[in-house]
């Protein structure tokens, strides 16, 4: 070592020198037990705190809040001047209503919780599940001594209240979704108002049912709603289909009946139209026209009939024997003579030359 270094304002041989001084007269184990008095003190003041994930440093002097620290390493002042409290703030809590759950999770009924009077004066067996959690650890820590029976507390008195506004049908049939949300309103309102510190994350009705003695009664009622509600649906959805369907029908009715109504007009129009041209040349020559409309008149009769003309001034006709009437026998329906006796000049359906007037 350096003689000519000075460490404050002394030199290593005066160091040298005052160390053997105190070993000579004890002062080295003196010096031993104060460090150890300084790491004791060290160790029991822990004036560092680790603060870890999910959970909140809550920091209080002489008792009181002063701070609230995330998760992570942080400083104090040292024992008993400050000290950390750490809820956790992410852990989901859970408390029941009506019954409680064994550790085999086997669930037992409450009877002085879970019966409940409706707004109309009926007794129900109500089971309800609360999810919680910290939101605000220090409310949490001083406001409310028994944090978790206050909780239960609002709870029971909030689902009471909002059972008492509801009819014993809702909370048997479909107005369970809103009979949680009025639950969950109510206490959390409570829970902000009385500073507790807890969010509520979920409220669920469990079980709601009529009590043991009149359960029966209670089932038989709510299958006739059930049954009631199945009837009318199935009506509805009938009806639903019928009324279509006649008024299909009904529209195809109008249209054909639309249709015939044009039909028959364009054609009276044509009839018209027709007449008019026939009129028209009747007056040009009366007799030709005569003659075409009584011949048009025979062709369209005799269309319609099964008959054979000739001419009367014809002489010596040879009869003409119709084979294709022989299968069937008897005689002629038309002429009541044997089938096959025609002239030499025969029409199914037409004029010959022949035809006179």
């Amino acid at each position: 070592m350096n003689d000519n270094v000075i460490i404050l304002n002394r030199t290593p041989d005066d160091w040298k020198r005052e160390f053997q001084r105190l070993f000579r007269g004890g002062g080295f184990f003196l010096l031993i037990i104060a460090a150890l008095l300084v790491l004791f003190f060290l160790y029991s003041a822990r004036p560092f705190y680790t603060v870890a994930p999910g959970e909140k440093g809550v920091v209080l002097r002489l008792g009181k809040h002063v701070r609230t620290k995330p998760a992570g390493f942080h400083f104090k002042l040292p024992w008993p001047i400050e000290r950390v409290e750490k809820p956790n703030v992410q852990r989901i809590r859970n408390l029941t209503i009506g019954y409680v759950l064994e550790s085999s999770a086997r669930k037992i009924p409450k009877l002085e919780e879970a019966l409940m009077l409706t707004g109309d004066e009926n007794i129900l067996h109500v089971e309800l599940s609360v999810q919680y959690q910290i939101n605000d650890p220090a409310a949490y820590l001083f406001n409310v001594k028994e944090q978790a029976e206050a909780l239960k507390d609002i709870c029971e008195a909030s689902l009471r209240r909002v059972i008492g506004d509801y009819g014993v049908d809702a909370p048997l049939t479909g107005g369970k979704a809103a009979i949680e949300m009025d639950v969950r309103e109510a206490c959390q309102e409570l829970c902000e108002r009385y500073g507790l510190g807890f969010y509520l994350t979920a409220v669920q009705l469990i079980d709601v049912k009529a009590p043991g003695p009149v359960q029966a009664a209670f089932d038989a009622v709510t299958t006739s709603k059930e049954n009631k509600q199945k009837y009318i649906n199935q009506a509805e959805g009938y009806r639903n289909g019928k009324i279509p369907e006649a008024e299909g029908k009904a529209a195809a009715v109008i249209n054909q009946a639309s249709g015939y109504a044009s039909e028959r007009t364009l054609k009276a129009k044509g009839e018209v139209l027709r007449f008019s041209s026939v009129l028209a040349e009747y007056r040009k020559a009366k007799e030709v026209t005569q003659d075409r409309l009584y011949l048009e008149t025979l062709e369209d009769v005799l269309e319609k009939v099964d008959v054979t003309i000739i001419d009367p001034n014809l002489g010596n006709v040879v009869p003409l024997l119709d084979l294709t009437n022989l299968g069937a026998g008897g005689s002629d329906r038309t002429t009541g003579r044997l089938p096959g006796a025609v002239g030499a000049v025969q029409g199914s359906g037409g004029l010959n030359q022949g035809v006179q007037k």
